[in-house]
């Protein structure tokens, strides 16, 4: 489905992208229900009647603005499953790829925060669907290629290994990019954001291995 209308599609490319740096900030600093139109449109420089030639609804802008992060995201993976490296190599650009994604898109993180914080509703449920359906496939397909190679476990699913992984990155997300897990990792002496990556990869490939 087609959450911008064809008028935002053919805007100015800056003008555009106004509107939605606005909206991700509005929605990052306080949640989809409290965020207000009336501030993005006018933090977008435009009136919040040319808001709603663009974007129909609410829904349809934060909607809009979560298929952008996810975008990003999804072709970063697609490039490092897609590269012609070992498994644990692949396993750490992912790592990488979480502490990255932290540093450089910090209000999306808020975002997707603010989706898996609030799961009693419909629409975060099912953004939260599409948003792990493409990750969870992913995964599976780089276990089972691994497998197949000979350099990852088969007596384990994939999905349950997949699943491993999954995790282990959820929890780096959270602790590289909330105040509260942020506090909760330093208990454990972690160390900068890039070596913790390598180590959170040697934890995960000594469990993938296969063993001799």
């Amino acid at each position: 489905m087609e959450w911008a209308t064809q008028r935002f599609q053919q805007l100015d490319p800056k003008r555009a992208r106004r509107i939605i740096d606005a909206a991700v900030s509005e929605f990052a600093e306080k949640g989809y229900e409290a965020a207000n139109t009336n501030q993005i449109a006018k933090a977008a420089g435009i009136s919040v009647g040319s808001l709603f030639q663009y974007f129909k609804t609410k829904e349809n802008l934060f909607r809009y603005v979560i298929n952008l992060g996810v975008g990003i995201i999804e072709t970063d993976i697609g490039q490092i499953l897609e590269d012609e490296i070992s498994g644990r190599e692949k396993l750490h650009k992912l790592m990488l790829l979480t502490v990255n994604s932290c540093e450089q898109y910090p209000e999306y993180q808020q975002l997707y925060h603010e989706i898996t914080a609030t799961g009693n509703r419909d629409l975060t449920l099912d953004i939260a669907r599409e948003l792990e359906s493409y990750s969870a496939a992913e995964l599976v397909k780089l276990i089972k290629q691994g497998q197949e190679r000979g350099e990852i476990r088969t007596d384990l699913p994939a999905e349950v290994l997949a699943f491993t992984v999954d995790n282990t990155m959820v929890m780096m997300q959270y602790s590289l990019s909330t105040p509260y897990f942020k506090g909760r990792a330093q208990l454990y002496q972690m160390a900068p954001a890039k070596e913790f990556a390598e180590q959170m990869t040697e934890i995960l490939w000594s469990t993938l291995e296969k063993r001799q």
